[in-house]
């Protein structure tokens, strides 16, 4: 699926700097791959506009938040079957449009390679009220996802891309061009250019969120799979036809890696000698402890420690972790 220009550029992350490196906002990100995070990232600022170039080497789930001074534009180049955004499927040669303040969030499938561009939200503004169409709020929906049959645009946006993951002193073209022509493509596209969830889908999605919620409210506890199906309200099927259908990983898959991420989170962003690794196990609910470590290791490429002892001075490590050789 990917080119190999992209495959050559990846690198290992922890997903809290992945997460981070977008540098406008923060990204919530939840690996669903058995194997460590890896990418290929490009980035620059040019003109108070930042343009983004990645390629994801494993399944991600994450959620953010456009800030309140910004709109996003992102093009995906590739894309698997199973990637989604709000629930609604997306695939190959898409865009989507997020205004200020918008939550989102996402699944992307192992091999995406999209391209993204952060702009002032005024000049977004601007720019569709130029194109004699009503307030920017009252065309959201027809903005926000859409397929691209614009040739113009989809070589705008591989451009872009080039520019950004060549890092040399391109001039990147005006703004404002890809902006008129991403919102002429996204107010022309017909009823089938712009794809929606169907009502199953939409269903299995309220079920996923319904879960995760409860599963995060609960993290420090043992979860079991009757208290799952009554925070859905689904079945204990229809739960799991939920999560495949959305994730492609069963409940409890689910539960197991967010456990993980959580406490890959906290041992990445802990505070010199305020947690140790078993505290942290602890309150994401993993009492065993070499079995987290074995678990962890699997998906991150390392001990617990070895996370924590990176992000701390030794001198500040607890004599928890001292005494445990994780």
């Amino acid at each position: 699926m990917s080119r190999l220009a992209d495959i050559q550029g990846l690198e290992d992350y922890d997903l809290v700097k992945l997460g981070a490196v977008l540098g406008v906002c923060e990204v919530d990100l939840l690996t669903l791959s058995p194997a460590r995070p890896r990418a290929a990232i490009a980035s620059r600022v040019y003109e108070g506009v930042t343009y983004f170039s990645a390629y994801i080497d494993f399944d991600v789930r994450g959620s953010l938040v456009v800030p309140e001074d910004a709109c996003m534009l992102v093009y995906l180049h590739e894309t698997g079957e199973r990637s989604w955004c709000q629930g609604i499927g997306i695939e190959s040669d898409m865009a989507v449009t997020l205004l200020r303040g918008t939550p989102s969030d996402f699944m992307f499938e192992r091999g995406t390679r999209f391209t993204l561009v952060v702009a002032p939200y005024a000049k977004f503004r601007s720019r569709f009220l130029a194109s004699d169409h009503a307030d920017v709020d009252m065309a959201a929906q027809r903005l926000r996802l859409f397929s691209v049959r614009s040739e113009h645009l989809k070589r705008a946006y591989r451009q872009i891309a080039a520019k950004v993951r060549d890092g040399g002193e391109h001039v990147m073209g005006p703004v404002e061009d890809l902006l008129d022509e991403h919102i002429r493509v996204a107010l022309a596209s017909s009823s089938e250019e712009r794809p929606v969830a169907s009502r199953g889908r939409r269903a299995h999605y309220q079920v996923v969120r319904r879960a995760e919620r409860f599963m995060r409210a609960n993290l420090r506890r043992d979860i079991y799979s009757q208290e799952l199906c009554q925070a859905s309200g689904a079945s204990e099927r229809g739960l799991r036809y939920a999560f495949d259908d959305l994730l492609g990983i069963p409940p409890n898959r689910y539960l197991a890696m967010l456990r993980l991420c959580t406490a890959h989170r906290s041992l990445v962003t802990a505070e010199a000698g305020r947690r140790s690794v078993k505290s942290v196990a602890l309150s994401c609910g993993m009492w065993d402890l070499s079995r987290f470590a074995e678990k962890y290791r699997s998906v991150f490429g390392e001990q617990p420690r070895e996370t924590l002892t990176r992000h701390a001075p030794a001198e500040d490590l607890t004599p928890a972790d001292e005494y445990y050789e994780w």
